[in-house]
Formats: C-alpha cells, sequence, structure tokens
C-alpha cells in the first residue's frame, strides 16, 4: 500500500439550528481530546477541526461550516474507513449539526463530502510510524556515537565510524526496518501525479497535433490537413483570448480595489498568538471571503489547481515546492471560490512563520498568487506583482484578521519539527549502502 501524503477536507453546512450546539461540542473535544483519538490512527498526521463562521461576500452571506480537515498518508478510502472504525459515535454527534447527515451512512457521507484543495507536505511518503522510527533511529545513533566517544574508540575515518554504527544497529532487533530499502511502495508515482498526467495526456497531444497539422500545411497542403490545421489554430486562439481576456478583467479588478486591511487590534493579536505558542509545532486555520466581483473566484480556483501541481512537481521537468518551515498545508477555494481557507501545521511561532514567505520577492510572487484574491489583502499588479512585495505589513495584517481560533487540532509530533523529520529520513535512507569517504562525512554531518 502506498504512502502517498494527501489532506482530506470535509466542508459541510451546519444547520442554522446547529452551530452553537457544534461549537459545544468541539470546546468538549478540545478538553477531552480522547474523545476523538487519532492517535490510534495509522494514517494520520495532523487533523484540524474547527468551524468557519459566517462571512459576507458582498452582499451575500456565506454560511457557517464545519470543516474537518485531516493531513494522511495512503488511499483515501482506507484512512476514511479507519477514522470511522475508530470514533463512529463522536464523529455521527458532530456530523448530526450538518445538513444532509444520516448516521447510518457515516462513511458514505464523508466522502460523498469530500472538498478539493490544493494540498502541500514537507514529508511525502512517510507514514507516522516512519516519522517516530526515524526520530527513535536518530537518538540510538547519537546515543552511541556519545558513548562510543566517551570510551574512546572511534575510527578516525568516516567510512569506519559509519561502518562502526552499522554494525551497532544490526545487534538491534528493533531496528530490523532499517536495514530495508526506503522507497516509496508501487503505485506512488501514479497515486501522486495522476492529476498533472491526465492534463498531460490532453495537452501533449493537442500541441503535438497542432505542431505537425502546421507543417504539413507549410510543407505538403491538402484539404484534410488544412481541416485539422485551421481547426487547431483556431482552437489555441480561442484559449489564448480567453485568458487575456480574464487577465485584463482581474487587471481592472485590481485597479478598483479600495479596501485594505489594517492592523488588528493588540489584544486581538495576542489572544490569538496564545493559541499558537506549542514549542514546536503549530497550526493556524485563516478563513476569509474573497475580493468581490465574479472573475476573482473563478480565476482562484484556476489558479489554486496550478499551484497543486507545482507543489507535486512536474515529472521529468522539476521537483516538488519545499518549505522549509512547513509540514503540510493546504489552501481551499470554498463555496464556489467565494471563501480561502488555508491551514498550515508549521515550524516555530506565527509571525515569524508568515514573515518566512515574503522575506524574497520570488517568495512574495507566489503568496500574492495563492493570498491575493483575498479580501483586505494588498493590492496587486497582474496578479503577483506589488502585493506583498510592496506592503508586507498589509499581508500580516490581513492574515491576523482572517485567523480563526481553531477548535480541535490534532498533531503527533509534539516534540519533532518539520525540519529534523527531514534530517532523520536522510539519515534512515543514507544508513546502509555503498558510500565514500566523502559521502559517509556528509551523511555523518547529519547527526
Amino acid at each position: 500500500m502506498h504512502k502517498v501524503h494527501a489532506g482530506y477536507t470535509l466542508l459541510v453546512r451546519l444547520r442554522a439550528d446547529r452551530v452553537d450546539a457544534a461549537a459545544a461540542l468541539l470546546a468538549d473535544f478540545e478538553q477531552h481530546p480522547d474523545r476523538l483519538p487519532f492517535e490510534r490512527s495509522t494514517t494520520t498526521h495532523f487533523a484540524t477541526v474547527t468551524i468557519v463562521p459566517a462571512q459576507k461576500y458582498g452582499d451575500e452571506v456565506l454560511p457557517a461550516t464545519l470543516l474537518f480537515a485531516t493531513s494522511f498518508c495512503g488511499p483515501a478510502r482506507e484512512h476514511v474507513s479507519e477514522l470511522v472504525r475508530l470514533m463512529r459515535t463522536e464523529l455521527c454527534h458532530l456530523f448530526e449539526n450538518c445538513e444532509g447527515f444520516e448516521a447510518a451512512d457515516l462513511e458514505e457521507f464523508i466522502l460523498a463530502n469530500r472538498h478539493g484543495d490544493t494540498f502541500y507536505s514537507g514529508m511525502q511518503y512517510l507514514s507516522p510510524e516512519d516519522v517516530v522510527r526515524h526520530q527513535e533511529l536518530r537518538t540510538e545513533i547519537e546515543t552511541f556515537i556519545d558513548h562510543q566517544q566517551g570510551l574512546g574508540g572511534l575510527p578516525d575515518n568516516a567510512v569506519g565510524v559509519r561502518h562502526l554504527i552499522q554494525s551497532h544497529i544490526r545487534t538491534q532487533p528493533r531496528f530490523a526496518w532499517a536495514q530495508q530499502s526506503f522507497t516509496p511502495a508501487p503505485g506512488s508515482w501514479m497515486a501522486l501525479h495522476w492529476r498533472t498526467l491526465i492534463l498531460g495526456a490532453i495537452v501533449v497531444p493537442f500541441l503535438a497535433v497542432l505542431v505537425v497539422s502546421s507543417i504539413g500545411w507549410l510543407v505538403h497542403p491538402s484539404a484534410a490537413i488544412d481541416t485539422v490545421a485551421a481547426g487547431s489554430w483556431i482552437t489555441t486562439i480561442f484559449v489564448a483570448a480567453c485568458a487575456l481576456g480574464l487577465l485584463r478583467a482581474i487587471r481592472q479588478a485590481e485597479k478598483e480595489q479600495t479596501f485594505v486591511a489594517g492592523r488588528q487590534p493588540d489584544a486581538d493579536v495576542r489572544a490569538l498568538a496564545a493559541t499558537q505558542n506549542r514549542p514546536v509545532i503549530n497550526e493556524m486555520t485563516i478563513a476569509g471571503p474573497v475580493k468581490e466581483g465574479w472573475l476573482r473566484p473563478i480565476f482562484l480556483r484556476m489558479a489554486l489547481w496550478g499551484v497543486a501541481r507545482l507543489a507535486e512537481g512536474i515529472p521529468r521537468v522539476y521537483g516538488p515546492i519545499v518549505i522549509p518551515t512547513v509540514a503540510t498545508a493546504r489552501w481551499i477555494a470554498a463555496d464556489k471560490g467565494r471563501r480561502l481557507i488555508f491551514i498550515s501545521n508549521y515550524t516555530n511561532a506565527a509571525e515569524g512563520y508568515v514573515r518566512d514567505f515574503i522575506d524574497t520577492e520570488a517568495g512574495a510572487k507566489n503568496i500574492n498568487l495563492s493570498f491575493g484574491f483575498g479580501r483586505g489583502y494588498p493590492k496587486t499588479r497582474w496578479i503577483m506583482k506589488e502585493g506583498a512585495i510592496t506592503d508586507p505589513n498589509a499581508f500580516g495584517y490581513v492574515v491576523t484578521a482572517n485567523q480563526r481560533r481553531t477548535a480541535f487540532w490534532y498533531g503527533r509530533y509534539n516534540d519533532i519539527s518539520i525540519d529534523n523529520i527531514t534530517i532523520n529520513r536522510k539519515i534512515r535512507e543514507g544508513l546502509f549502502g555503498p558510500k565514500n569517504e566523502s559521502e559517509a562525512q556528509t551523511w555523518l554531518h547529519l547527526l
């Protein structure tokens, strides 16, 4: 079974008369987290359960909505089945506050109400068990090295030290798994990239037809070739015209923007920060309406779909995006793109984490693309210019203004940063197998 990491997001409207009851239940879950025993799940890394309140979008009211979001590994159906098996009763109590729920069909309700998201993982192909075992392996190796140094028994070369470590780990039955090759299971590549492959299956043949028919029209024209070439070029011009028209309309909307979020009251900022002061990994939930106009919800969904493919990496073109401080993150175009929701599980405090995104111009441009449609976001130009580049404080203000106190959060790794999760994985991957002196030195520096 593959261990591809993904986000499972449920967004379900709350019944108007059950919002307070749902909030009270989530408060009880927070006080008694064992009622939602995610720690017994073999597939769950993180979980966020909260209420996105009713919010204004122009003259429309976006309804109060229950957000149930997990970061998990493996097939989605296996994950859902496990959650239902572990916490059926409490999930029924939670979802009975939602529209259209019937307790008898809990699993089908969860599957039917999954909402699309743009998901980023800094720990791809790792199960919760992998993360914990890798940390234990690193601790064992470091303890062994300290002991050997105390005895004065370490070799004077990196290959020798690594060989000594290998010999020690082989004597420990509980680390027998570390001697096995750490490679993604069959089907992992397809499970991660199938959406990109579908796009490629459409775009690549079309471009091939366009090029071949165009050459044929120039070299050996015929009625059939002329028809195919003309159809291909008309389709290309039509798509390009639509894209340009959409961009120009968005640019006009950018010029007309008047509202930019201001500094939030210090008391509110301090109260919010108090919920995000765990020593290693914290979580934030941001939810707010997008800027008005019927075009922005359309473009937002298109942009987030593209960001999702970039986050995964495009096969044989470039690797996935890497954000050193982020374990997982997801963007959700909710309410048909009229509301943007962002969830992140990250290392360190919120203020420093938010600033990490805009420390460089390239980073700020990416933030403009993924957050720039949010109401109150500083004015952008051609979507990716200006915005957080020229007004970074306003970016911080709009993030703070739209943060929501998370009602219930589960994080399996309270004392392991994403940086250490990444290093621990490299230690496991490089423990066995041939390495020369230089490679062995590089590996030892990870410890």
